[in-house]
């Protein structure tokens, strides 16, 4: 025997015979996959523990299903729950080779969990990898399932699995606001409008509204990932329902609510709808990508705020983390703040990718749910890094300059506007004309007339 032939198992599928390394527990299909979509060091599905977790609560919940209708031996089913709950316990991602945007709408991801479990499940009734005597890929672990089903199921519940980490981050950061808040009450700043100018509020107030934007987007998309409880489990290929049984249509979403923990699991309203768009995922994207904008305007501010030493603004200093110059001595950047914006930057983008595979699913089926699913679970843990970070690194450590904010609210608008509330808008505006936009000369005028204390 060739060492070729030591190292490989021989299995086949519709175009015929395949090698498969000998001790992987993935078949056929998915070697196949492997072989037309190159990973080549990026992402594949084992890249993705939620997407990995969600096909084994999937397939776990099927085999409970179908074992209770009658339709898989109780000893196939437990082989089967046992070897998905094997899988969820971790340290088998590697046998996940392919691609997260492999083509197909989900095939290659749903039988390589189909394989893997049969494999599996094989050894647990003693038989051997790639022999499926015991347990069949299709045959059983897929039993009363399609993959049109199945993947926007597990997109659903990878999501709904991530959002807690990212939404407790936004909780901390929206708390680090009104803990700052709090502190800085009584410090005054130079508010500013068009980059101009404005009217004199307090440190308190710019924070306060930053906290309100944190904890209204996080509700916001909250709301949004809410929705993904809606599951098409049970409407199969395309949504109709004659290629699963009755029985096993009532059973499967119960089972699959016991399988993952999520209690608030529902049947989607209509298999049709669900299986022809993807817009409860781009509706997550969406939220997502506003969230990551009022973020980067926040992170932006910050930037903004504490430009300088000398000649920018330099109402606040930020934490000095790092070094900022390979040659300029004394520098230090705002590195944490432009994390956070590149982070939004790709969550934009992820918002972007939702928008073209909404728009771009045809006919019966949204195939392009990879794209949303996988951007959407990298952006999320982007940014969930980067808030964290900007709390922790940022926000809570900067530190306003008590002379600049003094020098800053002497500016000549706020006295307008005071002067305005006690006298006018006219007289006021008159003085401004009259002054021709020279600030100490409008301030001699408004004195002379009156019109504002010395």
């Amino acid at each position: 025997m060739t060492p070729k032939r030591r190292n490989t198992r021989i299995e086949s599928d519709l175009l015929g015979e395949i090698a498969v390394p000998a001790r992987a527990l993935y078949g056929a299909q998915t070697r196949r996959a492997a072989l037309n979509f190159p990973a080549d060091g990026q992402k594949t599905l084992g890249a993705y523990p939620e997407m990995v977790r969600a096909l084994m609560e999937i397939k776990e919940a099927a085999a409970e299903a179908n074992r209770r209708c009658g339709f898989l031996s109780r000893r196939r089913a437990a082989a089967i729950r046992a070897a998905a709950r094997q899988v969820k316990r971790g340290g088998f991602f590697s046998e996940f080779p392919v691609h997260a945007l492999h083509g197909g709408g989900g095939t290659s991801a749903n039988m390589n969990a189909n394989e893997a479990l049969a494999n599996l499940a094989e050894e647990w009734l003693g038989g051997r990898r790639g022999r499926y005597r015991l347990i069949h890929p299709n045959d059983h672990v897929n039993l009363h399932q399609s993959t049109n089903d199945v993947y926007p199921t597990a997109c659903h519940l990878a999501l709904l699995r991530a959002w807690p980490r990212l939404e407790d981050e936004l909780a901390a950061l929206a708390e680090t606001f009104r803990v700052r808040r709090r502190a800085l009450r009584g410090e005054r700043r130079l508010a500013r409008t068009c980059l101009q100018d404005a009217v004199e509020v307090g440190w308190d107030d710019l924070l306060g509204g930053y906290e309100s934007f944190v904890r209204r987007a996080t509700r916001r998309l909250g709301n949004a990932v809410d929705q993904l409880h809606a599951v098409n489990l049970g409407g199969t290929i395309v949504g109709r329902t004659e290629d699963a049984p009755a029985a096993y249509r009532r059973a499967i979403v119960p089972a699959l609510r016991k399988a993952t923990g999520f209690r608030k699991l529902r049947k989607a309203a209509n298999w049709f709808d669900a299986a022809q768009n993807a817009d409860d995922l781009a509706a997550v994207g969406a939220q997502l990508g506003l969230l990551a904008r009022g973020l980067l305007k926040i992170a932006q501010d910050f930037r903004l705020l504490s430009s300088g030493p000398e000649g920018g603004l330099g109402e606040i200093r930020l934490p000095a983390v790092q070094p900022g110059s390979s040659i300029m001595p004394g520098k230090v950047n705002p590195v944490i703040p432009e994390f956070l914006i590149q982070a939004c930057f790709q969550a934009m983008g992820a918002q972007a990718v939702g928008e073209a595979a909404l728009a771009h699913g045809e006919l019966d089926l949204n195939v392009w749910e990879s794209a949303l699913v996988f951007n959407l679970l990298d952006a999320m843990e982007l940014m969930r890094t980067a808030t964290r970070a900007f709390a922790t690194r940022c926000v809570a450590g900067f530190e306003v300059s008590a002379a600049a904010n003094a020098a800053h609210t002497r500016s000549i608008i706020p006295q307008l506007t005071r002067a305005m509330h006690r006298h006018g808008y006219s007289s006021v505006n008159a003085v401004c004309k009259e002054g021709k936009g020279d600030a100490a000369r409008i301030r001699r005028i408004l004195t002379e007339r009156g019109l504002v204390g010395r």
